[in-house]
């Protein structure tokens, strides 16, 4: 059994502590978030899991990875002591008459990058057959099948639980700093017990990281979670706009994540009042029976990024670090916490996506 120290809390820092904690390995977490996550960007998130619909604005490296994760989620999710909420019905493409070309490009995209057997066209008819609210308002949709979604906030909670019954969790003033011998943030420094303590410390600070990663930088996504109790959507959507991605995630009982906004900022502030009438306006022209929606929450955050929006697991002298997870914590997330777990138990012949070390 080996020992270590996990720095940061959001979901690669708790995926990444309970699957160590599943195989076997005693887990200390150092983070300045608490067991709920309320700090995490990926709290703040649609969680689509969406390796086809994602690698079409970007490459087939996105692909690989997600489609790799999309495989490892329902068997971690079984591992978990509570059930939470996995859509599995796949994600529809539409597209208002006044943005059919947005459609149409995404649809030339889709068959560069992926192919055309990617995704099926529905019309009115065979969209109606699937979501029957959603015929009345569009006359066509993609249909992409192998994608999937799930309730972030119910995963955050239960982690939070578990980890909580298994692992020494620390809650601390944000990091600043990590080097071989000790922890720092702003007022004080946190020694690891020893320099042999521990096997390995392993940063998943996210944007917490900027001191140390010089090319890290926060990308802000917002979002608006309501409960719609007219409305029966069971796929994940994505509307078309001409400026930015709209995706709308189903949660249970009627709840429903619509995300949007990819701003190059760090820029934490709340939901500006034009991002919110953009994230109404988006959901009435979806469905008129979100004009009668109560909102649970409007929120903003900042994604880490680096420079070509790929993840990386770095080698340090004290440990590693994964970061640059940008808008894919939940489509890369459970790909690269395999990665490194292969890594630190020895199994580097078994590794897949070595590409992503430095």
């Amino acid at each position: 059994m080996s020992r270590y120290l996990v720095v940061g809390s959001g979901l690669i820092g708790r995926l990444l502590s309970w699957r160590l904690v599943i195989e076997g390995h005693h887990v200390d977490i150092l983070s300045s978030d608490d067991a709920i996550g309320r700090d995490s960007a990926g709290y703040v998130a649609a969680a689509m899991i969406a390796p086809a619909t994602e690698a079409i604005n970007a490459d087939l490296k996105v692909q690989a990875l997600g489609q790799y994760s999309l495989a490892l989620w329902p068997e971690w999710l079984k591992a978990l002591p509570e059930t939470v909420f996995y859509q599995t019905h796949g994600t529809l493409v539409v597209a208002h008459a006044g943005d059919k070309t947005e459609l149409q490009r995404y649809r030339r995209r889709a068959q560069h990058i992926l192919g055309a057997e990617s995704y099926t066209d529905l019309n009115q008819i065979e969209l109606a057959a699937r979501e029957q609210d959603l015929a009345d308002n569009f006359e066509q949709a993609m249909l992409f099948e192998q994608e999937a979604c799930l309730d972030n906030r119910h995963l955050f909670r239960v982690l939070g639980d578990v980890l909580r019954q298994h692992c020494d969790w620390q809650q601390c003033d944000p990091i600043e700093s990590l080097s071989e011998f000790t922890i720092e943030s702003h007022s004080q420094q946190y020694f690891a017990r020893s320099a042999q303590t521990y096997d390995a410390v392993l940063d998943c600070r996210g944007n917490g990281a900027a001191q140390d990663v010089d090319t890290l930088r926060g990308v802000r996504g917002e979002i608006i979670r309501v409960h719609a109790p007219e409305v029966r959507l069971k796929h994940a959507i994505r509307l078309m706009h001409p400026r930015y991605p709209l995706y709308l995630a189903p949660r249970p009982n009627h709840e429903y994540v619509l995300g949007a906004t990819v701003l190059e900022s760090d820029d934490r502030s709340p939901v500006s009042v034009r991002s919110g009438l953009e994230l109404m306006s988006a959901l009435y022209s979806l469905h008129k029976g979100f004009a009668e929606a109560r909102i649970l929450d409007m929120a903003a955050h900042c994604r880490p990024a680096l420079t070509d929006n790929m993840p990386v697991i770095k080698r340090r002298s004290w440990g590693y670090q994964l970061n640059g997870f940008y808008r894919h914590g939940y489509l890369f997330g459970p790909a690269m916490v395999e990665e490194c777990i292969k890594r630190l138990s020895g199994r580097t012949d078994q590794l897949l996506f070595d590409q992503y070390y430095e």
